[in-house]
């Protein structure tokens, strides 16, 4: 049962790799069951809340489960859904960090030789890896997997495969990102008799860049640069909130640019790969100066309404 609805949402065009797993751990929890001799327990002991804090990871797994026996119950294969109906609160809304050019100059500006030899990057590879993010707004993944002819640097764009929602997609990069690409190309040209890495940006062994080496590594870097955060958000810096720096940034030049933002989140949201708007506002966290720029957009338009008034 777990297999065909996952093949269905697949064939929605859905990946639904994250919702997949989720519902895979719940089979290896319960044992291979009938669906009929499933009860309450069985979901209460997958969902148990960690030291008694509900996290947000426990909703992904009480969504997956909801959508497993909706599905099921309206193909008969259930009587009846058995999650339990009570839902506690949920947590605090996650507060992403958006770097600052200083935070960044930190993270580039650590010497070669602070890098453990255990690092799995190299200093220049974590160098371009971290500009590539900050100058791209890409997943990590996307990053990752980027081939070497996926980068068309003669025309400044990238090829995103088949990413999140089974799209590909063309993302157009700045002038200094390709040089910057091109310098790393050559620096890390393979010499005679060696195989090129099958992926842009590489391991020191060759190997593609998996989420664990560079989270890792990424943890340790901002330490040693020294880029925190201090407030009371759950979580230090992120390799994530690259993205949604990126978001954050673009829309912060586009109103000092006068820009109508409003018409140019379409734009945003297709740049990052995403279904609509809806889903590009998560990334968009209120800055400071975010705030100070939409004031002032509002003030323009307000004293021109009150001049041709």
């Amino acid at each position: 049962a777990i297999e065909e609805f996952i093949q269905y949402k697949r064939a929605l065009g859905n990946l639904y790799i994250g919702p997949a797993n989720i519902l895979k751990a719940f089979l290896r929890k319960t044992g291979n069951l009938e669906l009929d001799a499933l009860t309450s327990g069985h979901c209460e002991a997958f969902l148990p809340a960690k030291g008694g804090e509900v996290t947000n990871f426990w909703f992904k797994k009480y969504q997956a489960l909801d959508c497993l026996f909706r599905f099921s119950t309206s193909r008969g294969y259930m009587k009846h859904r058995i999650l339990p109906t009570s839902m506690p609160d949920q947590p605090p809304r996650f507060i992403p960090y958006i770097y600052s050019t200083e935070d960044i100059r930190r993270l580039l500006g650590v010497p070669d030789s602070h890098y453990p030899r255990t690092c799995p990057l190299s200093p220049d590879t974590m160098r371009t890896f971290i500009l590539v993010l900050y100058g791209t707004g890409l997943r990590l993944g996307e990053v990752s997997r980027l081939t070497h002819a996926d980068a068309d640097l003669r025309n400044a764009t990238l090829l995103i495969r088949e990413t999140k929602f089974g799209k590909s997609r063309l993302v157009p990069i700045g002038k200094d990102l390709v040089s910057i690409l091109r310098l790393y190309r050559m620096r890390h040209r393979p010499g005679v008799g060696y195989q090129r890495p099958p992926t842009l940006l590489a391991t020191k062994i060759g190997m593609m860049i998996r989420n664990d080496h560079a989270d890792h590594q990424f943890e340790w870097l901002r330490k040693e640069a020294g880029v925190l955060r201090f407030d009371t958000a759950r979580y230090q810096p992120r390799v994530h909130d690259f993205r949604h720096t990126f978001a954050v940034t673009r829309l912060l030049t586009w109103y000092r640019q006068g820009k109508d933002v409003q018409r140019m989140l379409p734009l945003l949201s297709t740049y990052l790969g995403h279904c609509g708007v809806e889903e590009t506002s998560t990334y968009l966290q209120m800055t400071r100066e975010l705030l100070q720029e939409a004031n002032h957009c509002f003030e323009r338009y307000a004293f021109t309404e009150v001049r041709n008034g």
